[in-house]
């Protein structure tokens, strides 16, 4: 390198709202163009210029599209400019990201998929190689036993990645893990709970044995992809953490076997089972791994590398720009035929597709009235058969009278006969608390009420209080009853059909306990059935729950919270989203519930469920709780 291409001062633009996860890319290549010599430094609060500097441009896809600039100031910079491309190809963010490079001397990409995809653009394209930059590693003092996490993952929620990190339970649910997933509704800044950035995110990965790497999927949850994610396993890699992921391309000259564990998606669990029972070979493919990416394999060498392609190529965009011949890379972009992307600000979302929207209203209102109509014909026999049109019949076990529980499990029954004790037996399982149940049958006509008595006289140490409704009243109403009765501090919501594995209640109640201020604490949960996948997966966060209501019902209440707030609402109005009412009625007044990034409860997924019912009329079931909310940030079409 000439003395005068190191005086060459590197500007790494980054956009200033976007993805925090850009950022830190951003910070590595400053870090690493100062390490090689070069004058270094993020830029976000202007366009590059052609001022005779290397101007990196980190995910235009981002940089661009968050700015207020027209077209023509885009396409200015993009000439003057190298993209640092991130994304995988086949994303609607990789074709964005192809536009926005138009008339770019040369692009980037850290990818060796994402840069064939590009050089079949047409592009001249250079592959920067991520490897570790010195602050990447968090420096573990001698002697001190910082791995407590046996498993990790870090990544955005798809269909099938939950999928498949769902039949990872079986083997974790009782390892300490942190399952860190995240919503793609809206941009990622760093303040959304569970995400990590920077110094945190390397301790995490420094206290973790194993990070796991799924594929992404296509929009269907189905296999479409096996990108290795460079940064995200590099960064696992500097700090000793060893890397199992599906099998990949791109990710030469780590070598299978030797930097990272290999395996398929139906193999994970039994693959990361058997590593964590070898700790000499975790630290064998633990010690390879940091020692190639912080040596031979450093980020320094990488970005020495792309500035000394960049110098002539920034020397001939400044001899243009000055009024010399054309570059020579002229020719090339005009090839490739990507369209052009305006820059009339971000386009538009397109509304909820809901065909037949009035017709279905029609039917949800409809199947609410017969609802209301069997409801008031069961009140009607219930006070001639009773005198009371609620009456309800209370069995007890012999052990309820005198318990002092630690936690009050709520389970709701309306017609699971077949499921309900199945139901009972894993909280029967619970371990290192004491448990009462409350159960309160919702009228069932499947025999329901006699298969809880039974369990219950097979199980007369455990305190049950079973009520059985005389005459159906709803979901809502059979809650808040069994809250009544509920004795102990917390309270554990659990639905007839769904499970806990043996330590969910204790690491809730350990969660509450740390967080005094919570209202509540909730775990993700194992969905299993006609839809497998993950429930419950990211923590608290407002504007992910105006979104969409992510948190199930299980979660475990502080009864003084339950009853400060009136318990569930119980109208019409929000039918199938009671919990999701809860939840906003708490947002409401500023309470915030925690989140365990542990898969300690299991859902039963069906296709005749409540919400299939609900989802006939979602978008005025969604515009009542706008409405009713309204000091939430909801999304605009939700306000319309």
């Amino acid at each position: 390198m000439s003395d005068g291409a190191a005086s060459v001062p590197v500007h790494v633009f980054v956009a200033a709202s976007g993805n925090a996860f850009m950022t830190d890319i951003a910070d590595w290549i400053v870090e690493a163009a100062i390490a090689s010599g070069r004058p270094a430094n993020i830029v976000d609060d202007r366009l590059p210029i052609p001022d005779g500097s290397i101007n990196l441009v980190v995910a235009p896809h981002e940089f661009y599209v968050l700015r207020d600039d027209d077209d023509a100031a885009v396409r200015a910079a993009a000439r003057c400019s190298i993209p640092i491309c991130t994304e995988q190809p086949g994303t609607p963010w990789f074709k964005l990201s192809a536009g926005l490079c138009e008339g770019s001397p040369l692009v980037v990409d850290i990818n060796d998929v994402g840069a064939a995809a590009l050089a079949e653009l047409g592009f001249h394209v250079h592959r920067l190689r991520l490897g570790a930059v010195a602050s990447m590693g968090y420096e573990v003092p001698e002697g001190d036993e910082r791995r407590d996490i046996d498993v990790v993952f870090l990544g955005g929620a798809t269909p099938r990645r939950e999928r498949v990190l769902a039949g990872l339970a079986p083997v974790l649910w009782d390892r300490p893990c942190e399952i860190r997933t995240f919503s793609f509704s809206r941009p990622v800044t760093g303040d959304e709970p569970g995400l990590v950035f920077g110094a945190d995110k390397y301790e995490l990965l420094a206290r973790s044995k194993v990070i796991v790497n799924i594929h992404r999927g296509d929009a269907e949850g189905n296999d479409s992809d096996d990108y290795f994610e460079w940064a995200r396993l590099v960064e696992a890699m500097a700090n000793g953490c060893v890397v199992v992921t599906e099998p990949s391309i791109g990710h030469d000259p780590l070598v299978v076997g030797e930097h990272f564990i290999e395996c398929r998606a139906d193999q994970m669990a039994a693959t990361i089972d058997d590593l964590l029972n070898d700790p000499a070979r975790c630290s064998a493919v633990s010690a390879a791994a940091r020692a190639a990416v912080t040596g031979p394999l450093s980020f320094d060498t990488s970005v020495a590398e792309l500035l000394a392609v960049a110098d002539p190529i920034v020397a001939e965009v400044s001899n243009a720009h000055h009024g010399g011949e054309s570059p020579r890379w002229g020719r090339v972009f005009r090839r490739r035929g990507v369209g052009r992307v305006t820059r009339e600000g971000p386009p538009p979302l397109l509304p909820v597709f809901a065909p037949y929207r009035g017709l279905r209203k029609q039917l949800f209102d409809q199947l609410l009235a017969e609802m209301a109509h069997r409801r008031e014909l069961g009140g009607f026999r219930s006070l001639l058969d009773h005198g009371d049109a609620d009456h309800v019949n209370r069995f007890e076990s012999t052990t309820w009278a005198n318990a002092d529980a630690d936690i009050t499990v709520v389970v709701t029954v309306y017609d699971y006969a077949d499921v309900v004790t199945e139901t009972l037996d894993s909280i029967a399982s619970s371990v290192d608390v004491s448990v009462e149940i409350v159960i309160v049958d919702d009228a069932s006509t499947d025999g329901a009420v006699q298969v809880v008595q039974d369990w219950m006289a097979r199980h007369d140490d455990v305190p049950v209080l079973l009520l059985a409704r005389s005459a159906n009243r709803g979901l809502g109403l059979a809650r808040n009853l069994a809250i009544e009765h509920a004795r102990a501090e917390f309270v554990m919501i659990l639905d007839a059909d769904n499970l806990l594995y043996p330590n969910c209640l204790g690491t809730l109640a350990d969660a509450l306990h740390l967080d005094p201020a919570a209202s509540f604490a909730y775990s993700t949960l194992e969905a299993f059935g006609s839809d497998p996948g993950l429930r419950s997966a990211q923590g608290w966060y407002v504007p992910w729950l105006c979104d969409a209501n992510y948190i199930d019902a299980q979660a475990m209440i502080r009864r003084a919270v339950l009853q400060e707030f009136g318990g569930y609402r119980a109208d019409d109005s929000i039918f199938g989203w009671e919990d999701w009412d809860l939840w906003l009625r708490l947002a409401e007044a500023g309470r915030h519930g925690v989140h365990v990034p542990r898969m300690l409860g299991r859902y039963r997924t069906q296709s005749g469920s409540m919400v299939s019912l609900t989802n006939l009329a979602a978008p005025d079931l969604r515009a009542s709780l706008a409405a009713r909310y309204a000091t939430l940030p909801w999304p605009d079409s939700d306000r319309s």
